[in-house]
Protein backbone atom coordinates (compact mmCIF):
# COMPACT_ATOMS: atom_id res chain seq x y z
CA UNK A 1 0.00 0.00 0.00
CA UNK A 2 2.75 2.43 0.93
CA UNK A 3 4.64 1.82 -2.33
CA UNK A 4 1.50 2.32 -4.40
CA UNK A 5 0.96 5.66 -2.62
CA UNK A 6 4.59 6.59 -3.19
CA UNK A 7 4.35 5.65 -6.88
CA UNK A 8 1.27 7.88 -7.20
CA UNK A 9 3.17 10.81 -5.67
CA UNK A 10 6.09 10.26 -8.02
CA UNK A 11 3.74 10.15 -11.04
CA UNK A 12 2.06 13.36 -9.90
CA UNK A 13 5.40 15.07 -9.37
CA UNK A 14 6.62 14.02 -12.84
CA UNK A 15 3.43 15.34 -14.44
CA UNK A 16 3.86 18.70 -12.69
CA UNK A 17 7.54 18.82 -13.68
CA UNK A 18 6.66 18.04 -17.34
CA UNK A 19 4.04 20.79 -17.38
CA UNK A 20 6.44 23.25 -15.75
CA UNK A 21 9.19 22.46 -18.25
CA UNK A 22 6.78 22.91 -21.16
CA UNK A 23 5.41 26.17 -19.75
CA UNK A 24 8.94 27.47 -19.07
CA UNK A 25 10.02 26.80 -22.63
CA UNK A 26 6.87 27.76 -24.52
CA UNK A 27 5.13 30.56 -22.70
CA UNK A 28 7.47 33.57 -23.16
CA UNK A 29 7.82 33.28 -26.94
CA UNK A 30 4.23 32.19 -27.49
CA UNK A 31 2.92 35.08 -25.39
CA UNK A 32 5.02 37.53 -27.38
CA UNK A 33 3.66 35.98 -30.59
CA UNK A 34 0.07 36.36 -29.40
CA UNK A 35 0.75 39.98 -28.38
CA UNK A 36 2.21 40.75 -31.82
CA UNK A 37 -0.84 39.22 -33.52
CA UNK A 38 -3.13 41.29 -31.35
CA UNK A 39 -1.14 44.54 -31.79
CA UNK A 40 -0.96 44.10 -35.58
CA UNK A 41 -4.65 43.16 -35.94
CA UNK A 42 -3.82 39.74 -37.38
CA UNK A 43 -6.84 37.42 -37.09
CA UNK A 44 -4.80 34.25 -36.46
CA UNK A 45 -2.43 31.76 -38.02
CA UNK A 46 -2.75 31.12 -41.74
CA UNK A 47 -1.49 27.51 -41.68
CA UNK A 48 0.26 25.02 -39.47
CA UNK A 49 3.46 23.27 -40.49
CA UNK A 50 5.44 20.43 -38.95
CA UNK A 51 8.83 18.85 -39.41
CA UNK A 52 9.60 15.84 -37.29
CA UNK A 53 8.32 16.53 -33.79
CA UNK A 54 8.39 20.31 -34.29
CA UNK A 55 5.28 22.21 -35.32
CA UNK A 56 4.57 25.90 -35.74
CA UNK A 57 1.79 28.24 -36.70
CA UNK A 58 2.62 30.39 -39.72
CA UNK A 59 1.23 33.90 -39.53
CA UNK A 60 1.49 34.94 -43.19
CA UNK A 61 -0.41 38.21 -43.27
CA UNK A 62 0.31 41.66 -44.73
CA UNK A 63 -0.20 43.21 -41.28
CA UNK A 64 2.85 41.28 -40.02
CA UNK A 65 4.84 44.02 -41.75
CA UNK A 66 3.78 46.37 -38.96
CA UNK A 67 5.93 44.29 -36.64
CA UNK A 68 8.69 43.20 -39.04
CA UNK A 69 9.36 46.71 -40.34
CA UNK A 70 10.59 47.90 -36.91
CA UNK A 71 13.81 45.87 -37.18
CA UNK A 72 17.11 47.53 -38.02
CA UNK A 73 17.66 45.08 -40.91
CA UNK A 74 15.16 43.84 -43.51
CA UNK A 75 13.36 40.77 -42.20
CA UNK A 76 11.34 38.36 -44.35
CA UNK A 77 10.17 36.25 -41.41
CA UNK A 78 10.66 36.04 -37.66
CA UNK A 79 9.88 33.38 -35.08
CA UNK A 80 8.41 34.05 -31.65
CA UNK A 81 7.91 30.81 -29.78
CA UNK A 82 5.77 28.57 -31.96
CA UNK A 83 4.64 31.41 -34.26
CA UNK A 84 6.39 32.43 -37.48
CA UNK A 85 5.53 35.90 -38.77
CA UNK A 86 5.80 36.88 -42.45
CA UNK A 87 4.14 39.38 -44.79
CA UNK A 88 3.54 36.75 -47.49
CA UNK A 89 3.60 33.00 -48.09
CA UNK A 90 7.00 31.49 -47.24
CA UNK A 91 9.03 29.13 -49.39
CA UNK A 92 9.55 25.59 -48.07
CA UNK A 93 13.23 26.37 -47.41
CA UNK A 94 12.42 29.46 -45.38
CA UNK A 95 9.77 27.52 -43.45
CA UNK A 96 12.41 24.89 -42.58
CA UNK A 97 14.79 27.71 -41.55
CA UNK A 98 12.16 29.19 -39.23
CA UNK A 99 11.24 25.75 -37.85
CA UNK A 100 14.84 25.47 -36.63
CA UNK A 101 14.25 28.70 -34.68
CA UNK A 102 11.10 27.12 -33.22
CA UNK A 103 13.29 24.21 -32.08
CA UNK A 104 15.76 26.69 -30.57
CA UNK A 105 12.93 28.44 -28.69
CA UNK A 106 11.73 25.05 -27.44
CA UNK A 107 15.19 24.11 -26.18
CA UNK A 108 16.10 27.41 -24.53
CA UNK A 109 12.74 28.93 -23.60
CA UNK A 110 13.09 32.47 -22.22
CA UNK A 111 16.87 32.23 -22.55
CA UNK A 112 16.62 32.11 -26.36
CA UNK A 113 16.50 35.87 -26.97
CA UNK A 114 19.43 36.72 -24.65
CA UNK A 115 21.45 33.85 -26.15
CA UNK A 116 20.60 35.01 -29.69
CA UNK A 117 21.66 38.58 -28.88
CA UNK A 118 24.86 37.31 -27.21
CA UNK A 119 25.69 35.34 -30.34
CA UNK A 120 25.22 38.46 -32.48
CA UNK A 121 27.40 40.46 -30.09
CA UNK A 122 30.10 37.75 -30.21
CA UNK A 123 30.00 37.91 -34.03
CA UNK A 124 30.42 41.71 -33.91
CA UNK A 125 33.36 41.35 -31.55
CA UNK A 126 34.93 38.94 -34.07
CA UNK A 127 34.29 41.63 -36.75
CA UNK A 128 31.73 39.45 -38.49
CA UNK A 129 28.18 40.23 -39.56
CA UNK A 130 25.84 39.96 -36.52
CA UNK A 131 23.17 38.16 -38.55
CA UNK A 132 25.02 35.91 -40.97
CA UNK A 133 27.63 34.85 -38.36
CA UNK A 134 25.10 34.35 -35.57
CA UNK A 135 25.31 30.69 -34.47
CA UNK A 136 21.53 30.36 -34.34
CA UNK A 137 21.21 31.63 -37.92
CA UNK A 138 24.03 29.37 -39.10
CA UNK A 139 22.21 26.39 -37.57
CA UNK A 140 18.92 27.44 -39.20
CA UNK A 141 20.55 27.84 -42.63
CA UNK A 142 22.24 24.46 -42.20
CA UNK A 143 18.86 22.89 -41.37
CA UNK A 144 17.25 24.42 -44.47
CA UNK A 145 20.08 24.06 -46.99
CA UNK A 146 22.81 21.85 -45.56
CA UNK A 147 26.32 23.06 -44.56
CA UNK A 148 26.79 26.42 -46.30
CA UNK A 149 28.36 28.68 -43.67
CA UNK A 150 31.98 28.34 -44.79
CA UNK A 151 33.22 30.57 -47.64
CA UNK A 152 35.20 27.60 -48.99
CA UNK A 153 31.94 25.96 -50.06
CA UNK A 154 30.73 26.05 -53.64
CA UNK A 155 29.36 29.16 -55.33
CA UNK A 156 25.93 27.56 -55.28
CA UNK A 157 26.07 27.18 -51.49
CA UNK A 158 27.08 30.80 -51.01
CA UNK A 159 24.22 31.93 -53.26
CA UNK A 160 21.77 29.86 -51.22
CA UNK A 161 23.11 31.39 -48.00
CA UNK A 162 22.66 34.87 -49.45
CA UNK A 163 18.93 34.12 -49.61
CA UNK A 164 18.81 34.73 -45.84
CA UNK A 165 21.49 37.41 -45.48
CA UNK A 166 19.99 40.92 -45.63
CA UNK A 167 21.37 43.26 -48.22
CA UNK A 168 23.15 46.37 -46.84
Amino acid sequence: MFFRYLAGLVDAWLAVARFGRTAWRALPGDLMGLLVMRACAIPGISREVASGSTSAGLVEHPNAGRYLDHASIPIRAQTLGHYVFARERLSPELVEHELEHVRQWARLGPLFLPAYLASSLAALMRRRHPYSANRFEVAARRRAYGPIDAPANSERGIERAAHFIPKP
